[in-house]
């Protein structure tokens, strides 16, 4: 949730929506442990909601810890092989939302996030500075504005491939709607500036 309303993100339908105000209150008071009301109905008869005899908790928002430091970026660290491997990898991450669907880019990442998360429990952080300075360093090749999903996608690939684990972030701004990706570990952003991310609120986190 974000502000005063929830915001959905369909990963399958590769969509944003929001609920009608009505809906949207009884959503917020059921994720508030508060009686939802009569109008419970239409949200399970349009999907929002699911029944599952399974399930004994109301549903809740995306658990991540609040970005409170980003990465100093130094233009003398980053080897050129981790320049290189960016640049291919955001030539990979454009193609890849082209041609196929959002929802399996996604499945993709979270599999192979997964894993990695696995093998690196119990390591120490890595210096990220290297890291985030090469991967600045290739910013020419895609813009920073509108294009941040592609952007955090490589970044997210080249740490994965490396060992190293951290969270693809998608947030949301509710007035007006906007939506910004970006990639975090911990309570540190790695391929962004605390500013540009601030507005937003976290809604998916794999």
């Amino acid at each position: 949730m974000t502000g005063q309303r929830a915001i959905f993100l369909d990963v399958a339908a590769d969509r944003y929506f929001g609920l009608q105000p009505q809906w949207d209150l009884v959503f917020r008071r059921l994720v508030m442990g508060e009686a939802p009301g009569s109008d419970l109905g239409h949200l399970v008869a349009s999907a929002i909601l699911v029944e599952d005899e399974e399930i004994d908790s109301p549903p809740q928002p995306v658990s991540i810890p609040c970005a409170s430091r980003e990465v100093p970026l130094d233009p003398a660290t980053g080897s050129m092989g981790q320049r290189f491997a960016f640049i291919r990898a955001q030539i990979s991450a454009i193609i890849r939302l082209r041609v196929r669907e959002f929802g399996l880019v996604i499945a993709q990442i979270e599999r192979r996030a997964r894993c990695v998360e696995i093998d690196h429990a119990g390591r120490a952080d890595p210096e990220w500075t290297g890291w985030a300075s090469a991967f600045a360093a290739s910013s020419w090749l895609l813009p920073q504005r509108g294009q941040c999903l592609p952007r955090s996608i490589a970044f997210l690939k080249v740490l994965l491939a490396a060992g190293l684990s951290a969270k693809l972030v998608i947030g949301v701004s509710a007035s007006p709607f906007s939506a910004h990706c970006w990639v975090q570990a911990d309570d540190m952003v790695l391929n962004d500036r605390l500013e540009n991310i601030r507005p937003f609120e976290p809604i998916l986190a794999i």
